[in-house]
């Protein structure tokens, strides 16, 4: 027998400059943004009678703001979110269909998920965040192909 356990680390970031915190906000404003298009997608496919799944392609489309494995892994999510809608459906759950994370003109949720093999966490007397940024977000801000956005962390993160 084995036991699959799920982690997941959720805290605070604090950017270390201003430059920072808006490379942070362009970058969660992504993830909104493309999970709220897949979403509408598959949300005017349920409504219509057709399948959920032939979307279209947003992960070329996301690739340079948040990085291909960011990119993936809110699509990911965002599927398991409507694997979850079904299963509920299915065992006589009365549920609505996933939503949307806010709105671009009242403001969106700013969130993310990162892969865990993405990020580098560093917890100590100076706890330390580094996380993944696309290629356009790098040139925008003047990182190197290598470098990654580092935020302070606040919180107690396992």
């Amino acid at each position: 027998m084995s036991i699959v356990v799920r982690r997941t680390n959720t805290f605070a970031v604090r950017p270390l400059s201003t430059e920072d915190e808006q490379l942070l906000r362009e970058l969660l404003d992504a993830s909104a943004s493309l999970w709220n298009e897949l979403n509408y997608e598959r949300r005017q496919q349920f409504f219509d009678g057709d399948s959920v799944w032939d979307t279209a392609d947003y992960r070329k489309q996301y690739v340079g703001i948040l990085g291909s494995a960011t990119a993936q892994q809110v699509i990911r999510k965002n599927s398991e979110a409507w694997r979850s809608f079904f299963a509920a459906r299915e065992d006589g759950e009365d549920t609505a269909p996933p939503g949307y994370w806010g709105n671009e003109d009242d403001g969106r949720a700013l969130q993310t998920y990162i892969r865990n093999d993405q990020y580098t966490l560093v917890t100590g007397e100076r706890s330390r965040l580094e996380i993944p940024v696309g290629q356009d977000l790098k040139a925008e801000y003047g990182f190197g192909y290598y470098d990654r956005l580092r935020l302070e962390v606040a919180g107690d993160p396992k």
